[in-house]
């Protein structure tokens, strides 16, 4: 029988006799944690068909598959536990039909759940994309990066500034140039724009 303190319990008696306290069905926002050999020591008494539960030491949530004695072919109810997931819309991969245009992105496919997918018509599209075509212009700011054309092959060079240096190992920007530290006083000590 149950008894009652900070907690509702089931006696060990109850507990021995397989005895269910509440209907989970009944209780709003009942969820479960286990660790998997605590929810197949568990009798099938305690789960629903249905029931999601999570197994602590899988990070992963299952859903509880009761199947109930069905004499003469069983005599004790059992349950089964498959991986679940809840449909996030989120897709994990695609598959492009080049003889349709036909995109098609796929969910997760996990047991017990629906797997989502949405096709995308590409057809429509014009171009021939793969890299034909030409690039009509390449222009810059003249402010820190020079170069640039309307035809031909294009160079764009980097400029070395103030408290950047250029050299055949990359950009380096020196933080103990005055520049560089006489704005990091100017800011954090003054207050002030550089």
């Amino acid at each position: 029988m149950p008894s009652f303190d900070s907690k509702v319990r089931l006696s060990a008696d109850a507990l021995g006799n397989n005895i269910v306290l509440a209907d989970i069905d009944n209780i709003k926002g009942a969820f479960k944690i286990y660790t998997s050999a605590d929810a197949e020591a568990t009798s099938p008494n305690y789960f629903s068909d249905g029931q999601i539960i999570y197994l602590s030491d899988s990070g992963s949530l299952y859903r509880a598959n009761v199947s109930l004695a069905n004499p003469p072919f069983s005599f004790t109810d059992s349950v089964a536990f498959s991986q679940f997931s809840f449909d996030s819309g989120s897709f994990v991969s695609a598959s492009f039909d080049s003889s349709s245009s036909t995109l098609t992105l796929f969910g997760q496919d996990i047991d017990g759940s629906t797997r989502i997918s949405q096709s995308i018509d590409l057809s429509s599209l014009e171009g021939g994309g793969g890299g034909s075509g030409d690039i009509t212009a390449v222009f810059t700011s003249d402010e820190g990066i020079i170069g640039g054309s309307s035809s031909g092959n294009v160079v764009l060079e980097l400029v070395a500034g103030d408290g950047v240096s250029l050299n055949s190992n990359g950009i380096n920007v020196n933080t103990g140039s005055v520049h560089f530290t006489e704005g990091v006083q100017k800011i954090t000590i003054d207050g002030g724009n550089i």
